[in-house]
């Protein structure tokens, strides 16, 4: 036997499905796969795992809401490796190889850090049905790189909310401790229509929270991939969004606080109206006044590199302001014209160098529609140099409403 697959949330927590040499195990909830789960939110055949030339794949089969591994969610065949935690609706399965060891840590920023285990991961899924403070949890939304995002009911104000629990070890750690509270003091008085409502956080029993609005939407992440399979977005599309996160930017800037941490994952667009909103303000740092410790670990590259400006490439030996995240927004806004983002090489010292010192190839080679106004405010967003960029939020909030005027878009 290679191995097994064990449940380590979901309905069918403690299954073990055993996976052997030659032998493909179709996973899903159908009569015709070999673990038929009893989670609603599973496709009746959600993902098949195979071995080839020694080595384990998992890949989705055409499911309704995708195969996540270790919280990223696979767009092609993707080999595993020992202790991977595959999710599939609220269901986690864990890849255990036969004689292999767990691995519990990883390095960031050269310092050994806890690393949530699957069994910190299947003991924030067992939620469900239970109740923190006065919320109710009814269904995991997604894993997040801070914990696990659950679909809940604020039963004191009867309304929804999406409730961040983050992993336990976070709250064992003083030090970890003491930065959400500087964070969530930070992100409570914000109210603006492009941003994600903060409603509260704070710590029942061993966990740590924090409910904010639940947005009926999808992030730019999974647009962004949808690109990729069905051909280009209309530019329009991304002029709306770049003009709402700009003003949710001016807005955050007003109160002397950047965001830090923009990428696709972290914006939302509503169904309904097509709102873009910005969330997840974990790594939020006010500018001045009683708020302004770091809230970062010092030396820690946070976020998706892809998305990171040059400056934040070296850690704290460089100033970090709002051009910063003007940066970001111009690199999502390019992934969101083009389906990929501006610098993406094979490793991650590539893809530094050239955020640092490569030009970006004009959005217009993958499509041509783009008016010339807006590729070339885009440009500007990426610029390498601070001072080449637009020099504050609010100055491209209204360069960019100025566009949609001359070009006819309603924003």
């Amino acid at each position: 036997m290679l191995g097994q697959l064990v449940v380590i949330a979901g309905p069918d927590n403690g299954q073990k499905f055993p996976l052997e040499a030659g032998k493909t195990v179709v996973v899903g909830r159908g009569q015709n796969t070999q673990t038929r789960l009893k989670d609603p939110q599973v496709s009746r055949v959600h993902c098949r795992i195979e071995e080839e030339n020694g080595k384990l794949l998992v890949i989705d089969a055409g499911s309704s809401s995708g195969t996540f591994v270790n919280t990223r969610k696979i767009t092609a065949p993707q080999e595993l490796k020992q202790g991977d935690v595959i999710q599939i609706g609220s269901t986690q399965l864990r890849l255990q190889l036969t004689g292999a060891p767990d691995a519990t840590t990883m390095v960031v920023g050269g310092a050994p850090t806890p690393k949530p285990t699957p069994e910190a991961t299947g003991q924030l899924a067992h939620l469900v049905g239970q109740t923190l403070s006065h919320y109710r949890i009814d269904a995991v939304i997604s894993p997040a790189q801070a914990g696990m995002v659950f679909k809940a009911h604020d039963v004191e104000k009867n309304r929804p909310v999406a409730l961040k629990v983050l992993w336990p070890q976070f709250s064992a750690h003083e030090e970890e401790m003491q930065r959400f509270v500087r964070a969530m003091k930070t992100m409570l008085p914000l109210r603006h229509a492009n941003l994600i409502t903060l409603y509260g956080a704070g710590k029942t029993g061993e966990h740590c929270w924090m409910a904010m609005e639940f947005v009926d939407g999808e992030s730019l992440t999974d647009v962004i991939e949808r690109i990729g399979t069905a051909g280009m977005l209309d530019w329009r599309y991304s002029l709306r969004v770049a003009t709402h996160i700009a003003r949710a930017l001016a807005y955050a800037a007003e109160h002397s606080i950047i965001h830090r941490n923009i990428k696709p994952a972290n914006i939302l667009v509503t169904h309904a109206d097509k709102t873009a909103k910005l969330g997840d303000l974990m790594l939020a740092k006010a500018l001045e006044g009683t708020q302004a410790e770091q809230i970062t670990r010092p030396g820690e590259l946070v976020g998706d590199i892809a998305y990171m400006s040059p400056e934040r490439t070296r850690g704290t030996s460089a100033p970090i302001d709002g051009r910063s995240d003007i940066y970001s927004l111009g690199a999502t806004i390019y992934a969101l014209l083009t389906g990929r983002p501006p610098f993406d090489a094979g490793s991650l010292a590539e893809t530094i160098q050239q955020i640092r010192n490569t030009d970006p190839v004009p959005p217009k080679k993958y499509q041509l529609a783009i008016p010339d106004l807006f590729e070339g405010a885009v440009k500007k967003m990426l610029a390498k140099r601070p001072g080449d960029r637009f020099q504050d939020a609010s100055e491209l909030q209204t360069e960019l409403e100025r566009i949609a005027k001359y070009q006819g878009v309603t924003l």
